[in-house]
């Protein structure tokens, strides 16, 4: 049962997270068509320049949430292959 949730969460994180990258290059697409109002005071965004800056950001930060995420998953797989090790270990020196 708890490899079905390790599972179900490693395939619903690559879902959100591929997603999200289509989002983030929708949204930078979007800049380019039309700008973006921020607040009334500031000047809105747009331009090529902006729609980089956007691709970098929202990539780079779903690089660096994705991979702290699946490298949580990474230690769990880890520590389940140790302790799978060890139990075959113990019980062939027996």
């Amino acid at each position: 049962m708890r490899d079905f949730f390790i599972r179900g969460f490693e395939i619903i994180l690559t879902v959100v997270l591929v997603m999200a990258a289509v989002g983030v290059a929708v949204l930078a697409i979007g800049v380019l068509m039309d700008p973006i109002e921020v607040a009334p005071d500031l000047p809105p965004l747009e331009g090529p320049l902006m729609a980089v800056v956007i691709l970098l950001a929202g990539w780079l930060g779903l690089l660096a949430v994705g991979g702290a995420l699946f490298l949580g998953l990474g230690i769990y797989h880890n520590t389940q292959r140790t302790a799978d090790a060890l139990e075959l270990l113990i019980t062939l020196r027996r």
